[in-house]
């Protein structure tokens, strides 16, 4: 009678590296996973940044200057500009990961304020745009 030893090792060996190849597979799909949820938090936490600031635009009657202020943000007469470090924290300087900018746009509409924000990373890859409008008050009542 033939020994089959060689034969049962050659199954085990088989089924070990089917194991290895599922095990791979399914690393791999957690660490696709993992960055797609990092993504997904990072454009979560910039719109809601974005939401914040553009919401203090409005509440401010759309002075950006005092917008700026609360936000401990810059204005420079043209845009405002709020810098982010890594952990949402606002910051000034080159260590800024990501950099919310709100613009003022022309209104066809008198008392009718609008703004253009939009958030990027370090890279210029955009994470967020939210148009906003709101009603001035006239100087004049």
């Amino acid at each position: 009678m033939k020994n089959k030893a060689p034969l049962v090792l050659m199954e085990q060996l088989v089924m070990v590296l089917v194991f290895a190849l599922a095990a791979a597979l399914c690393v791999q799909a957690f660490v696709l996973a993992d960055k797609q949820s990092r993504q997904m938090e990072v454009q979560s936490r910039a719109l809601q940044e974005t939401q914040n600031v553009v919401e203090t635009l409005k509440s401010c009657g759309g002075d950006y200057h005092e917008t700026a202020r609360l936000c401990q943000g810059v204005w420079d007469g043209t845009t405002l500009q709020i810098f982010y470090s890594q952990d949402w924290q606002p910051e000034q300087g080159e260590s800024a990961v990501y950099t919310l900018t709100v613009a003022p746009e022309k209104s066809e509409y008198e008392l009718l304020g609008r703004a253009e924000a939009t958030l990027s990373d370090r890279d210029g890859t955009l994470l967020c745009t939210l148009s906003a409008a709101w009603q001035e008050v006239s100087s004049h009542a």
